[in-house]
């Protein structure tokens, strides 16, 4: 079914109804929450019609499930993002994108398992690093093309974000200086 979703035009009239179509791909709004690090209640609130989110979220929504973000906020066009960005392929398969959101879901489930949940204000803040790097570095890889270094980000921030080790910081950004070196490469 989710392949099927993949190649279909959506034509979902408003944003809640669109929003509606993501719960059931994803599976749940709890999922949607965890995965972008927002609140349960504001997915619920935007699935209800009651309100509409911040451009910041709606790129943040779209990055993270892979997306269409004209789909997103115009219902136009496609729920799958296009092959093609600028008329170049994306660096990644989407067998390797949906590896890496298979593994995503597998940490995510375990936490869940094992009682722990994923910290959304700490998630959101990996998210605005990450982000920030690779627009620092003028990258056109996305946080999905990137999401083992988003989940060691997550990992190093520590509850809270108080405990950072500067040490695992600077692995973490060597290893990202080479991943973008590579990303310059190929272009």
């Amino acid at each position: 079914m989710a392949t099927q979703l993949n190649t279909m035009s959506q034509n979902a009239g408003t944003f809640a109804d669109r929003i509606k179509v993501l719960i059931q791909r994803v599976g749940s709004v709890t999922e949607i929450a965890r995965m972008c690090g927002f609140s349960e209640g504001v997915v619920r609130s935007w699935r209800d019609g009651n309100t509409d989110p911040s451009r910041a979220r709606c790129v943040t929504l779209a990055k993270t499930l892979g997306i269409s973000l004209v789909w997103l906020v115009a219902g136009e066009g496609t729920i799958q993002t296009d092959a093609m960005t600028s008329g170049e392929e994306q660096n990644s398969s989407e067998t390797s994108l949906s590896h890496r959101r298979t593994k995503l879901r597998s940490a995510a489930d375990t936490l869940h398992a094992t009682g722990l949940a994923m910290d959304p204000m700490r998630l959101n803040t990996a998210l605005r690093i990450l982000q920030s790097e690779l627009d620092l570095a003028e990258s056109h890889l996305s946080l999905a093309d990137n999401a083992d270094l988003l989940s060691d980000l997550y990992e190093i921030l520590g509850p809270g974000g108080n405990d950072v080790d500067a040490t695992e910081m600077v692995a973490f950004n060597h290893r990202l200086a080479d991943r973008l070196k590579r990303d310059r490469q190929t272009i």
